[in-house]
C-alpha cells in the first residue's frame, strides 16, 4: 500500500515538471546518449529504447552510461548502471542496480537490464522533448505484498547446484580424438558468507597413426576446488581453500592442499564495479605426487609456499585500467619461485582515439613437476604431441591496438541483414 502510494506521488511529481516545463516552452532537444557496455546487447538497447539518441563519441553526449556486471551466487550476474548528465555544472548522477538469476535465459536477462535503463533514463527525459511522446505502466504485483522486514522463504538457503556433461569427437584418415567432460558445481552467496565448490574432469584420448606404428596419446586430467569466504568488514574478507587435482601431461599424480587467505580492499567492496584496490595473502602447504620421478628427484614430496598478489582496477568514462602482479615462493626453497605481472588499458585520448594494450610477463622458477630427463626428452616431437610441460625460466605476451573512428555522430540505426 505504502509502496504504491510512494511510486504515484514520484509519478505525479515527475508529471508536474513535464507540465511546468512544456508551459514555459523550455524543452531541451532529445538527449544523446554514449552507452559504455562491453557485455551488453547494444543492437537490442538501441532498437527496444528509441526515445533518445545514441552516439559513438561521449563528447557528443549528454548522458553518459556505464553499465558494469560481475556474477553473483549460482551464475546469476548483478549489472551496475551509472548514469552521468554532461556537459551541465553539478549534473544528475544516478545509479543502479538490475541482478539477474542464473535460470534467466539471455533474452530475458537482456529485458530486464533494458527495463532498468529506461526507468534510468526517466528522469533525465522529462525536460527535453523526449517526454512528449513517453508514457509510464505499472504492473501492480498480483500476490499480496510481502512486508521488507520478513524474509523470503528460501528452501534451498540460497545454494544453487550446476551438473555439466558434454563430449566431442574429430578425426581424420591418421588422426582421431575423443574427449568426455564432466562437471559439479554448488555456490552459497550471501552479504557475510561466500561457499563455492566444483569437481572436473576430463577423458582426453587421442590416437595418432605415423605409419610405422599408432601414438596413443593421453590428456586426462580432473581436480577438485573448494572456498569458503567470510565477510570481516566492508574492507576486508578471510577465506579458506581447499583442492585436490591430478594431470597426466602435467606428471601430477596428486596435488592436494589447504590454504588459509586473507583479501583487503582499500575501496569498499560496494564501489567494486568502479574501483578496485585489492591485496590478497595466501599461504600454501601441500603434498604433491608425480606420475615419473621429477628433475628434483622426487617421487612425492610435502611443501609449503606463500603467495602475495595485488590488482588495481578502475572503470570510468576515460576508460579501463587493470593491473595486475603476483608473486609466489616456497619456504624450503625460496629460489624456487614465481612471478606475474598483467598490465591491461584502454583509454580514450582524443576524441574518437583510443589506444589499447595489454600484456603478460611470467618469471618461471617452479616447474617442480618437470620429468627427469631419463623419462622426457624434450626433443621428442611426441612429447610436443602429448603436451608434456617443457623446461622454460619465463614466458610473456604483448598485445597493443589503436582505434579512430570518425564521421556521423549518431548511432541510432539498427539493420540485422546479413
Amino acid at each position: 500500500m505504502f509502496r504504491s502510494l510512494f511510486a504515484t506521488i514520484i509519478i505525479l511529481l515527475l508529471s508536474m515538471e513535464v507540465i511546468t516545463a512544456q508551459s514555459s516552452g523550455r524543452l531541451a532537444p532529445i538527449p544523446s546518449v554514449y552507452l559504455d557496455c562491453s557485455s551488453c546487447d547494444v543492437n537490442y538497447i538501441r532498437s527496444n529504447i528509441t526515445f533518445v539518441n545514441y552516439v559513438r563519441d561521449q563528447d557528443d553526449a549528454t548522458i553518459y552510461l556505464l553499465i558494469n556486471d560481475q556474477r553473483t551466487g549460482g551464475g546469476g550476474r548483478e549489472y551496475t548502471l551509472i548514469f552521468s548528465e554532461l556537459g551541465v555544472e553539478d549534473g544528475r548522477t544516478d545509479t543502479l542496480r538490475y541482478s539477474s538469476p542464473s535460470t534467466d535465459s539471455s533474452d530475458e536477462r537482456r529485458i530486464g537490464l533494458n527495463r532498468y535503463i529506461k526507468i534510468g533514463l526517466v528522469p533525465f527525459v522529462t525536460h527535453t522533448v523526449a517526454v512528449r511522446s513517453l508514457d509510464i505502466f505499472y504492473d501492480a504485483p498480483e500476490v499480496t505484498e510481502i512486508d521488507d522486514e520478513e524474509e523470503i522463504d528460501d528452501p534451498w538457503n540460497n545454494w544453487v547446484f550446476d551438473v555439466n556433461v558434454r563430449s566431442n569427437m574429430s578425426g581424420q584418415q591418421s588422426d582421431f580424438n575423443f574427449g568426455l567432460f564432466a562437471g559439479f558445481e554448488a555456490e552459497r552467496t550471501t552479504h557475510i558468507w561466500k561457499i563455492r565448490g566444483r569437481a572436473r574432469g576430463e577423458i582426453r584420448r587421442r590416437n595418432l597413426d605415423l605409419g610405422d606404428r599408432t601414438l596413443n596419446i593421453n590428456r586426462d586430467w580432473g581436480n577438485y576446488w573448494g572456498m569458503v569466504g567470510y565477510s570481516i568488514s566492508d574492507h576486508t574478507t578471510l577465506a579458506l581453500f581447499t583442492s585436490a587435482s591430478f594431470n597426466r601431461p602435467g606428471n601430477i599424480a596428486l596435488n592436494s592442499y589447504v590454504a588459509p587467505a586473507i583479501e583487503f580492499n582499500f575501496f569498499p567492496y560496494t564501489e567494486f564495479q568502479e574501483r578496485r584496490f585489492i591485496i590478497q595473502y595466501q599461504i600454501t602447504p601441500s603434498h604433491r605426487r608425480y606420475f615419473d620421478t621429477t628433475i628434483f628427484l622426487k617421487n612425492s614430496e610435502t611443501i609449503t609456499s606463500q603467495e602475495l598478489s595485488v590488482q588495481l582496477r578502475y572503470d570510468q568514462r576515460w576508460g579501463r585500467i587493470d593491473i595486475r602482479a603476483s608473486g609466489l615462493h616456497y619456504f624450503h626453497d625460496s629460489s624456487i619461485n614465481n612471478f606475474e605481472f598483467n598490465p591491461s588499458f584502454n583509454i580514450r585520448i582524443i576524441r574518437g582515439l583510443s589506444v589499447s594494450l595489454s600484456g603478460r610477463y611470467r618469471i618461471i622458477n617452479d616447474q617442480l613437476a618437470l620429468r627427469l630427463p631419463a623419462n622426457f626428452d624434450p626433443n621428442d616431437p611426441n612429447n610436443e604431441l602429448r603436451g608434456f610441460q617443457r623446461p622454460t625460466s619465463y614466458d610473456y605476451s604483448v598485445s597493443f591496438g589503436l582505434s579512430y573512428t570518425f564521421g556521423s555522430i549518431y548511432n541510432n540505426i539498427v539493420n540485422p541483414r546479413f
